[in-house]
């Protein structure tokens, strides 16, 4: 599975949340135990998406780009 794969699945799974978004902590784990990459690795694949604009961080939740994160949460620091 090519790393484009990989963030395409994340991306289908971040869309699959809906309105209420993932939270980051279930999603690392979920891919962790599936991949068995280590969770720098995997957080590394959430930045990418987040710098190609596909998702939101909003605290420690993660949206689908068409949908908007509730007002006044901030983008975590991981």
């Amino acid at each position: 599975m090519s790393v484009k794969d990989r963030m395409d699945e994340m991306l289908r799974t971040i869309e699959e949340a809906g309105s209420d978004g993932i939270e980051m902590r279930d999603l690392l784990s979920t891919y962790y135990e599936k991949w068995g990459f280590r969770l720098a690795t995997i957080k590394g694949y959430i930045s990418d998406l987040e710098e190609i604009g596909k998702i939101r961080v909003a605290g420690t939740v993660i949206y689908y780009y068409s949908y908007q994160p509730p007002r006044g949460l901030v983008r975590s620091t991981r």
